[in-house]
């Protein structure tokens, strides 16, 4: 039988409360990546040179502690950058999907319920050509990546307006971590 699960962590940046609403999920056991118990780290999924490269800065990476969230929580990574908005935070996890276009159209419904009430709504893109689906979750001055790929999740967390090119940036970065989950 499926199991039902939800990651959602609280992390306070550069002064500023960010909610990160990674991985909602329809379990069902086994990918290409290995079992529902298979915990990826992202920090292994984008060197700091090939984050630097991307965003035109010296990043420093850090992996965040996400154990007291329990042994099925997200992997996170910080990475660094020398000035607010200059980084990224990537959050990555084994979800084990069975329909990707299912599991998108979930996470958006809970992503856009668990908003407070006092602050905007997000708005959300599709995104093609990457993973098996992503979309783009916006809000007034950051934004998220969110792609889904071979029963894993990554999300990259910006804080930073959505420009095209902060969102082709996330996107370089995404694919970089694609290719490291295989």
């Amino acid at each position: 039988m499926n199991r039902f699960f939800r990651h959602a962590i609280a992390i306070v940046a550069a002064g500023s409360m960010g909610l990160i609403a990674a991985c909602s999920s329809n379990n069902s056991g086994n990918s290409a990546s290995g079992s529902a118990d298979t915990k990826i780290n992202a920090c292994k999924l984008v060197s700091a040179a090939q984050a630097g490269k991307i965003l035109g800065a010296t990043i420093t990476v850090r992996a965040i502690d996400s154990s007291a969230a329990g042994p099925h929580a997200a992997s996170m990574c910080n990475y660094a950058g020398q000035t607010i908005g200059g980084g990224f935070m990537l959050i990555a996890a084994h979800i084990g999907y069975s329909d990707a276009a299912a599991e998108v159209a979930s996470q958006k419904k809970q992503e856009a319920s668990d908003v407070p009430p006092t602050l905007p709504k997000p708005s959300f893109s599709d995104i093609q050509g990457l993973g098996d689906a992503a979309y783009l979750y916006k809000t007034p001055g950051s934004f998220q990546l969110h792609v889904l790929a071979h029963g894993d999740a990554i999300v990259i967390n910006r804080n930073t307006a959505a420009s095209a090119k902060a969102v082709d940036q996330a996107k370089k970065i995404a694919e970089i971590a694609l290719s490291n989950l295989k």
